[in-house]
């Protein structure tokens, strides 16, 4: 996982990245939420799920680095539920007469869809993308605002903490495990400083441009396309998919 998160955002060269920037985040939405649905505790929901996120997945097509440090993530998380099987009671909750393999299996396939559909969403939407699409989307400026704020701020964070891990890995400090303890336990007296003062700096710096709500405005007219009404369309079907194949297994 050597991939850095702000080199995650715009990455992808699929065809999804012609598509308009609020389409593209209605689509991954779409897509997240056809993946969630899905009953990926039985064979057809999981056939279901994994298809709808591996076409989405080549829509956006973000490099294969990307798609080999998120698959090897997923299963570094979520491969050890299988060691929860043998504990689950099939006889209680909504998951009745269902073996516990599968409903393992269908957390394992849930978690790893949803994953690739999250990054592949995320690959194909640069910052200012992102900006563009939640101003044209209709969601509360305030929202907008905190999102941006949020994905802006992570990036910071992830960039300080490789630069602090550099720094300790250059120095040799890394080596011995009571080196390590040592180190572990300074970095709130090192790494948060730093945040803080880099926080402070970007609030100084938005006061000083004049940042404000009101600055969230799109910059140029909405304009939907032929290619965007068939990706949204596209997204319904998947979302009508994901929804008949669950009621199927509620009947």
């Amino acid at each position: 996982m050597r991939t850095a998160w702000h080199e995650i955002w715009g990455c992808a060269s699929g065809p999804a990245a012609k598509l308009a920037p609020q389409v593209r985040i209605v689509a991954g939405a779409g897509v997240f939420a056809a993946c969630m649905i899905a009953p990926t505790s039985t064979l057809l929901g999981g056939i279901a799920a994994v298809a709808v996120a591996s076409c989405w997945l080549c829509a956006c097509w973000p490099p294969l680095r990307v798609v080999r440090a998120i698959l090897i993530l997923g299963l570094v998380v979520l491969l050890p539920y299988f060691l929860l099987a043998p504990f689950i009671d099939p006889g209680r909750g909504v998951a009745t007469h269902t073996p516990p393999l599968a409903i393992v299996a269908g957390l394992f396939v849930r978690g790893m869809t949803g994953l690739l559909a999250s990054v592949a969403t995320v690959a194909v939407l640069s910052a200012s993308d992102l900006r563009e699409g939640l101003v044209r989307l209709p969601v509360p400026s305030l929202v907008s605002a905190i999102l941006l704020q949020i994905v802006h701020q992570t990036a910071m964070l992830a960039y300080e903490t490789h630069r602090v891990s550099s720094a300790i890995s250059v120095r040799a400090a890394s080596a011995g495990a009571g080196t390590a303890w040592r180190m572990l336990a300074s970095l709130p007296r090192v790494w948060l400083p730093r945040i803080v003062c880099r926080a402070e700096r970007v609030a100084a710096a938005m006061e000083i441009r004049g940042f404000c709500e009101g600055d969230l405005e799109g910059r140029e007219p909405i304009r939907v396309r032929l290619l965007d009404g068939v990706a949204l369309a596209l997204v319904a079907a998947a979302l009508v998919l994901a929804v008949a194949v669950r009621y199927l297994r509620m009947r």
